[in-house]
Order: C-alpha cells, then sequence, then structure tokens
C-alpha cells in the first residue's frame, strides 16, 4: 500500500474551470446521489434540512433535492467560483427554490449549532486540512437526530490513475481522524474504490 501523499490546497478561483470540471462530474455524480438517496430512504428521511458539505458544483444537492421534494439543501464551498457555478446550475433545476449555496470554510461553518437534519459530502474529506476538525464541525451543526453521509475516494493501489486517490485515506487511518474529534455514532463502510463514514443507525 502506498503511503498517502495530500494534495496541495487548492480552490477553484475561475469559473471556467469549475463549468469545465463540472462536464465531468454531471456523468458520475448523479451515480452517488443514488447510492446516498438509498441510505436516505432506508433512514426514512424527508424532512427537514441538508447540508452539503463541500458542494463544489452543487450537483450533489441538486440530484438529491429531486428525490426528497421536502427537504431543503444548503451546499458550502470554499471556491468562490465554484458557488457561482453551483448557483447557475441550481437556476435550471426543479428544485430551485429548495437549494441554496454559500462560500464558507468546513473548519469553520457559518451555521448555528443544531442546524441541520442531515450532513452530506462527497469526495472533499481527502482535500481538508484537518479532517478532526471538520468532523468536530459536523457534530456541532448536526441537530440532535441528524444523520451524516460522507463518502470519498479510498486510497488503493488505483493510486496510479490519480493524485486524488494518492491523497486519500485507507479506512484505518479514517477511524484514527473520527476518534480524534467529537464526531458520534459514526462507522466506516469501506468497498474497492470508496469508503464511506456515516451514523451508525
Amino acid at each position: 500500500m502506498r503511503s498517502r501523499q495530500p494534495l496541495e490546497h487548492t480552490v477553484f478561483e475561475d469559473v471556467e474551470s469549475v463549468r469545465r470540471y463540472a462536464q465531468g462530474l454531471n456523468y458520475w455524480m448523479p451515480r452517488i446521489a443514488r447510492s446516498f438517496a438509498d441510505t436516505m430512504k432506508g433512514w426514512e428521511m424527508s424532512r427537514g434540512k441538508a447540508l452539503d458539505l463541500g458542494s463544489g458544483t452543487g450537483i450533489l444537492a441538486l440530484e438529491l433535492a429531486k428525490d426528497f421534494p421536502e427537504l431543503e439543501f444548503v451546499g458550502l464551498d470554499l471556491s468562490e467560483a465554484a458557488v457561482m457555478v453551483a448557483r447557475e446550475q441550481a437556476a435550471g433545476s426543479a428544485a430551485a427554490d429548495r437549494v441554496s449555496f454559500e462560500r464558507g470554510d468546513a473548519e469553520d461553518m457559518p451555521f448555528d449549532a443544531g442546524s441541520f437534519d442531515l450532513v452530506v459530502s462527497s469526495n472533499t474529506l481527502h482535500l481538508l486540512k484537518n479532517p478532526s476538525t471538520v468532523f468536530d464541525e459536523v457534530q456541532r451543526v448536526l441537530s440532535p437526530a441528524g444523520r451524516f453521509i460522507i463518502s470519498d475516494f479510498k486510497r488503493s493501489w488505483w493510486a496510479s490513475l490519480t493524485p486524488h486517490i494518492r491523497a486519500a485515506y485507507s479506512p484505518e487511518e479514517v477511524e484514527g481522524l473520527l476518534r480524534e474529534s467529537r464526531l458520534q455514532n459514526w462507522k466506516v463502510n469501506a468497498g474497492l474504490l470508496w469508503l464511506t463514514v456515516l451514523s451508525n443507525s
């Protein structure tokens, strides 16, 4: 197994780069959204407010909003350019009135404690400077009965394909970060290419 090689902490700075990136996401992000939706349906989650952490171009939140018409979604991303593109995509969506996006830091979220019934995140964990601090923030912004789904690449022999997989964590490393944090009631599921941190209930 290769050792983890963190990526430079980069943020999209121009809208055109984000738009090009979005074209690739439009193919596979809906598939990830379906797996999130299956978990959420198992939890019988139908109402409330959800946070998409590291929302990027907004596709995950917009896809989930289609399946959950009584959930309100807020996307948070550090890149102003990504937020602009996410808002553009939301404007053409039937769920536009229930999905919003704003710029903010995952380590210091601009939300009150207990603001959300659900936190979701896809392919952001390996980009974070201080994951344990972000897990703390997830715990803070969740309501007492809130749930979470945080999915990312799993570091594996596929690492030669992309620096993102080289920068990803092993399941054991993620469990160590979770133990350092205040996030409660979690479990880690690992597949061939992905790992998921989610509520253990």
